[in-house]
């Protein structure tokens, strides 16, 4: 969500102080970068099909501001996010972190728990046959400061939602940083099936707000915004400073992101542990898409 933003903003920035200029290449700078992301090449998915060349794909997990000061991240979200080859789309498939791989006897929460990026990168490579180009971590100490530097957003909840002692009331909510986060978090394991809705309606309410704002035309709150996302943003150390920029420059064709929630079949226990199961036909089909690139034709099959 936060890469999506910084892509945004980035692309701003481009436009108004011209692009490679000292702000954004600062910003480039100011993100911070991941060692040995990758497993061993030859436990990794081949290269995807020419027609799938040009696309990238992105394992963004989410952690835990808290428990990254302590270097015991724990994650707190997983996406698989899709820059098509033609630069047309920015798609955003959510993965359940209790999802089973059973090719690693684990979940994608405890792969990396208890193997960091790398175990990440390998247990999605292996759940979905799609290979990870680039590796990004986001703490979510990124949604209370990009939040509060906006003045706050306003949320169009659905339904009552409670966590960390804040009520949520259905309607439009206005929020601040905390109360931002305690909504995209889960507040407990009967919640996290509504929680790709949750993280959804944010960035929305983050981008109609950027919008409402006019920021792109405001220099100073634009570099402060760049600021707020890389401050909170990882990649792994393959990427470049001027390939991280050059990526988000490519999002300036691209519309509103893509929301696709990966198919789950139902719920059983491994291991002790209660897990779920991704609905295995469907599944295929989606790691399928996003092998030839060709998701966008089929994202209202997974609606």
């Amino acid at each position: 969500m936060l890469i999506a933003l910084l892509g945004v903003l980035v692309v701003g920035a481009g436009l108004v102080i011209g692009f490679g200029t000292q702000q954004v290449d600062t910003a480039a700078e100011d993100v911070g970068r991941v060692g040995e992301a990758f497993p061993p090449e030859e436990s990794r998915p081949e290269a995807p099909p020419a027609v799938a060349a040009d696309a990238l794909t992105f394992l963004v997990v989410g952690v835990d501001p808290e428990d990254v000061d302590t270097r015991a991240s724990r994650a707190e979200a997983a996406l698989l996010v899709r820059l098509t080859g033609d630069r047309q789309h920015l798609q955003v498939v959510s993965l359940p972190l209790d999802t089973w791989v059973a090719g690693q006897e684990a979940t994608l929460e405890a792969a990396f728990g208890s193997a960091g990026p790398q175990g990440a990168v390998q247990a999605v490579e292996t759940l979905t046959g799609v290979r990870v180009d680039h590796y990004a971590e986001l703490d979510y100490s990124g949604f209370v400061t990009v939040t509060d530097a906006l003045g706050g957003i306003t949320v169009d909840v659905p339904e009552a939602y409670r966590n960390r002692g804040i009520d949520f009331a259905p309607g439009p909510q206005r929020m601040d940083g905390a109360a931002a986060v305690a909504y995209v978090r889960d507040e407990s394991a009967a919640t996290r099936p509504g929680a790709p809705e949750r993280q959804q309606r944010v960035v929305q309410a983050l981008f109609a707000r950027i919008g409402e704002l006019g920021a792109f035309s405001d220099l100073g709150r634009l570099t402060d915004l760049l600021g707020s996302v890389t401050s909170a943003l990882r990649v792994d150390d393959s990427l470049a400073d001027e390939d991280l920029v050059a990526t988000a420059w490519d999002l300036r064709g691209v519309a509103a992101p893509e929301f696709v929630s990966a198919p789950v079949g139902g719920s059983g226990v491994e291991g002790g542990q209660p897990v779920q199961h991704l609905d295995e036909n469907r599944a295929t089909a989606l790691w399928g898409y996003l092998r030839d690139d060709s998701l966008a034709a089929h994202v209202g099959e997974f609606g």
